[in-house]
């Protein structure tokens, strides 16, 4: 079972678009360390529909080579077509990831009907050789996934858990009371961590994992611990930088907050752009103010 913390992890990108390995090197070492207990590569936060198909497979090859083999990866492997998702999910299984991450495919979404996203998940597990977490995104994808078709869809040995972007706890209740004990519902961001994990969550994936794995932690931790005060006031602590870094300014913001954490952000990838002066100092004062980040 997929439990805990894991952050969808950014890709650094030098001036000149490439991929900066050596800073990925450096992030990867550094959250070998904390408490995490995996983490998701070529996610929302990294780029990943900005990144050539060879691109995705040398960042994989990389994570896997210098990634803390006691900790899990999962990977992003979706593509609009049943068959490319297939595909790269074969190449993440070579490669020895832990599960794969599909969103639904969404290009042609008037024709998405429930019928035919069951159908390509269904088709995806049958042929993916390692376990197939489904991604509700419906803010990027604009398709949502309802609680009765991701049960549908739970019962299918190899599709083991979910992550839901959709901020709706009424559905990830749902979720929660109509699949098995043994699958992994996870929130997709941590402005609802607490209320998810208090509904029967296993866990999380969230983008402040990038900056602050350690506190993530320590919500999920103080929660099992039975010290829900505590885990309150972290979680409503956590609000403001979380709506602001990973969500309102989105991944030149993370990358920005990651420079000034000690970790190697890098540059976005156009037609992303990094910050302007003013955004800047909206991420360093939040940083300041959260006490992430000393004056």
């Amino acid at each position: 079972m997929f439990k805990g913390i894991y952050t969808p992890i950014i890709t650094p990108f030098k001036e000149n678009e490439e991929i900066d390995f050596e800073k990925l090197r450096y992030n990867l070492e550094k959250w070998g360390k904390t408490q995490l207990d995996g983490i998701v590569v070529l996610g929302s936060n990294g780029e990943f529909i900005y990144l050539a198909h060879e691109e995705k497979l040398k960042v994989i090859e990389f994570v896997m080579k210098h990634w803390n083999k006691d900790k899990k990866v999962i990977v992003g492997t979706t593509y609009d077509s049943t068959k490319e998702t297939i595909a790269f999910s074969k190449q993440a299984a070579e490669f020895g990831a832990d599960a794969v991450l599909v969103l639904p495919p969404h290009y042609y979404k008037g024709g998405m009907k429930e019928d035919v996203l069951y159908q390509h998940f269904i088709e995806v597990a049958d042929a993916c050789p390692i376990p197939v977490m489904l991604y509700n995104m419906p803010g990027n994808t604009g398709i949502n996934m309802s609680s009765a078709l991701v049960a549908k869809l739970s019962k299918h040995t190899n599709i083991v858990g979910i992550k839901d972007t959709a901020g709706n706890i009424l559905q990830l209740s749902e979720i929660i009371r109509d699949t098995d004990e043994d699958f992994s519902v996870f929130a997709g961001n941590a402005g609802y961590l607490l209320p998810a994990l208090s509904v029967g969550a296993k866990g999380a994936t969230v983008a402040l994992g990038n900056i602050l794995p350690e506190d993530c932690c320590n919500l999920v931790s103080l929660f099992n611990e039975g010290k829900l005060q505590e885990a309150k006031r972290l979680q409503l602590k956590m609000l403001q930088l979380n709506l602001t870094v990973t969500g309102g300014l989105g991944v030149p913001a993370l990358k920005e907050a990651m420079d000034l954490l000690g970790y190697q952000g890098g540059m976005p990838r156009r037609p992303l752009r990094v910050l302007s002066e003013d955004n800047k100092k909206i991420v360093k004062d939040l940083l300041i103010n959260y006490g992430a980040l000393i004056e």
